[in-house]
Parts: C-alpha cells; sequence; structure tokens
C-alpha cells in the first residue's frame, strides 16, 4: 500500500509543498497534475466561484489562527480523498463540496483497516 499525494501546481513547487508538510523521508509520493485530469476523473469538481460556505470556512480556519500560506496551482479546484486499493478499486471516496469540507481522517483509516482485513482473509500480502 502506498500514499500519494496530488497537487495541482506547478513542478517548481512540489519540492516546497513537501517542505512546507514536513514530508521529506517519510513513505508519500507527492506529484502534480497542472491538467487537472486526476480531479477530473475523481469526479473532484471545480466551481466558478466558491460560495458563502467556502466564506465561513474561511473565516471560522482565521478565528482559530490558520493562516494561509501562498498556493501554487488552481485555486478554484476543490480537493478530495480517494483511497484505491492494488487492484484499482476505490474502497473510499470523498469529494470537497467546499474548500473547508475535508475527508474526516478517521474515515479514511477505517477504510483502510477494512482494506487490510479483506486482504489478510484473502491470504494477500499486506
Amino acid at each position: 500500500m502506498s500514499v500519494v499525494l496530488v497537487g495541482n501546481g506547478p513542478p517548481s513547487a512540489l519540492a516546497a509543498f513537501a517542505r512546507a508538510l514536513s514530508l521529506d523521508g517519510r513513505r508519500i509520493t507527492v506529484v502534480t497534475d497542472p491538467s487537472l485530469a486526476a480531479y477530473r476523473a475523481a469526479g473532484l469538481a471545480r466551481p466558478r466561484l466558491h460560495g458563502i460556505r467556502a466564506a465561513l470556512d474561511e473565516l471560522r480556519a482565521l478565528a482559530a489562527g490558520y493562516r494561509h500560506r501562498r498556493r501554487a496551482g488552481d485555486r478554484l479546484q476543490l480537493g478530495g480523498s480517494v483511497l484505491v486499493d492494488d487492484d484499482g478499486r476505490v474502497v473510499y471516496h470523498h469529494r470537497s463540496e467546499s474548500p473547508g469540507d475535508l475527508a474526516d481522517p478517521n474515515d479514511i483509516v477505517q477504510a483502510a483497516m477494512a482494506l487490510l482485513v479483506e486482504r489478510r482473509a484473502a491470504g494477500r500480502r499486506v
């Protein structure tokens, strides 16, 4: 099993992104797709404008002390979380509906653990 983070900024921004998230030395692959083809394939939205929910999320984040870092890439593209097994089967999929709509990490871990149990029960390498 591997972890891949897909961004949409220019390739020149990958190293700074990995450093900002302290990903150096971890078993995480960071790639970029400025064409947004991976985002479209995953069914992730790119609205023309973010609505009132995004503004409220932004205010909540600022009130909680979050400060924006400089962003690279398409600022309107919404993200998501997709967990895919080795056979290409999607076992978890969250599509963000606004910039502050993030997947619940517990849901991702639960889906990953269920996948590991399934693989072990089938006698597959974990």
